[in-house]
């Protein structure tokens, strides 16, 4: 049985306020490990695997959240451009966050976290 008090408490409260799926997951580590990616929804989808329309609403949420910053690009092709501009606070707890990753126990605990949160959508 995983013991949920044993994940670090900075590490639970960045998981709680901003890792509300997998794909968010797979974004902040995405940006984080790219931070001077700009981009619109599709081409940034391709970069980590997935679907532009899948992740657009994320990248919508992360922008809300001061994570990205985005400018809306009118014309024929318009489009919505993404670029990473976290807070210095943020990339620290990114950084803790990526290393409770590489202990197992903990990773577990957060996968289990946000598969909870994914099941209550």
């Amino acid at each position: 049985m995983l013991d949920f008090d044993n994940l670090d408490q900075q590490v639970g409260a960045f998981v709680e306020e901003y890792v509300d799926s997998f794909i968010t997951w797979d974004l902040i580590l995405f940006f984080h490990e790219n931070p001077y990616t700009v981009g619109s929804p599709s081409s940034i989808a391709m970069s980590i695997g997935r679907l532009g329309s899948d992740i657009e609403p994320y990248l919508e949420r992360m922008a809300a959240k001061g994570i990205l910053s985005y400018e809306y690009r009118a014309g024929d092709g318009a489009e919505t451009i993404y670029a990473y501009k976290p807070e210095p606070d943020f990339e620290k707890m990114v950084i803790d966050f990526k290393r409770a990753l590489k202990d197992r126990a903990s990773r577990l605990i957060i996968v289990s976290k946000v598969l909870q949160k994914e099941a209550r959508r």
